[in-house]
């Protein structure tokens, strides 16, 4: 019966068979390198607020972390020795109210031009309670980020080289900055999926633009000169 109507339904009633997709599509991350995040440091003005702020982005950077957990991060006792830790549970969606699991955090330093490690000491000064810029209401850090940043000259410059990537600038850029870093360093999947706080399923979903391309791999070495 479905058959016999649909084969009867008047053609105006039809999408065109040229229809275009409608949905917009979805622009990769774009992952600041470690020199554009010094580039960017540098350039943010002096003055206590502005401090905060150069102080969040670098643990951003540094830890890989949302800007969410920069309200949940505290200091632990650990075998040998203190350990920071947040303890942001994200909701992981679907009807059931799972959420992620408080986590060790694992430092990937920003490197400078000659591959020296920047060490902040940022576990230290969270130690001794260096303050943290306002992040607005709960749920609300990344856009308190992104409001701070957007008004800054070299964030717009950013932005235009992240658009001609044909990728988008966006407060997580610090988190996206070490999933590449982290798979660049040859780190196993696991292992950065678990540093992120989240399964190797949202890992390959939402950072598979940083995984080694194992074709370009394959092709590179049959160019090898043997």
């Amino acid at each position: 019966m479905i058959l016999y109507i649909n084969r009867h339904i008047k053609s105006l009633y039809l999408p065109p068979a040229d229809a275009a997709e409608t949905r917009k599509p979805k622009r990769d991350g774009y992952a600041l390198s470690d020199a554009q995040i010094l580039q960017l440091l540098e350039a943010l003005p002096e003055g206590d607020s502005h401090d905060r702020w150069r102080f969040a982005i670098q643990l951003c950077a540094v830890y890989g972390l949302r800007p969410e957990e920069l309200r949940y991060l505290r200091i632990k006792d650990g075998p040998i020795g203190p350990e920071l830790w947040t303890i942001y549970r994200k909701s992981k969606g679907g009807k059931k109210g799972e959420r992620t699991d408080p986590r060790r955090l694992n430092a990937l330093l920003v490197k400078d031009s000659d591959g020296t490690p920047s060490d902040w000491n940022l576990q230290g000064r969270l130690q001794i309670g260096e303050q943290l810029p306002p992040l607005g209401q709960q749920g609300n850090a990344g856009d308190a980020l992104g409001t701070y940043l957007k008004r800054k000259a070299i964030w717009q410059q950013l932005r235009q080289d992240a658009d001609h990537a044909g990728e988008v600038l966006k407060p997580y850029t610090f988190r996206h900055r070490y999933a590449k870093a982290s798979h660049a360093a040859g780190l196993p999947i696991a292992n950065i999926a678990q540093a992120m706080g989240h399964t190797i399923e949202v890992h390959l979903s939402s950072y598979a633009c940083f995984t080694p391309d194992a074709t370009a791999d394959l092709y590179a070495q049959v160019n090898a000169v043997k």
